[in-house]
């Protein structure tokens, strides 16, 4: 029985993975890459940590929560309910042990 060959679509992203793909990974594998992207990442930092300085005194000065303190108290929120639910099935189960009882 003869093979059928790949569709038209398939074979088209085939060529350009087999051109794009190996130079990109010599690329991305290379040492000179790595430490670029290192660099990037703490340009980043430093460029990002005075704006969101600047940025959360604004918020502070119109009375809007800043997105760190937005995230903590999501965090301390769903700590709570947590303790609430734990709260909640032990009480379950402790009406089940008092209905069981005699």
């Amino acid at each position: 029985m003869p093979r059928e060959h790949p569709p038209l679509w398939r074979r088209v992203f085939d060529d350009v993975e087999r051109r794009v793909g190996e130079p990109l990974a010599h690329l991305t594998s290379s040492t000179e890459f790595q430490s670029a992207t290192v660099k990037v990442g703490r340009l980043k930092r430093a460029v990002a940590r005075p704006v969101h300085a600047v940025a959360g005194l604004g918020f502070h000065l119109v009375g809007v929560p800043t997105n760190a303190e937005v995230r903590r108290l999501r965090s301390e929120l769903h700590a709570v309910q947590r303790e609430l639910s734990a709260m909640r099935r032990s009480r379950a189960e402790a009406e089940r042990h008092q209905e069981k009882q005699p």
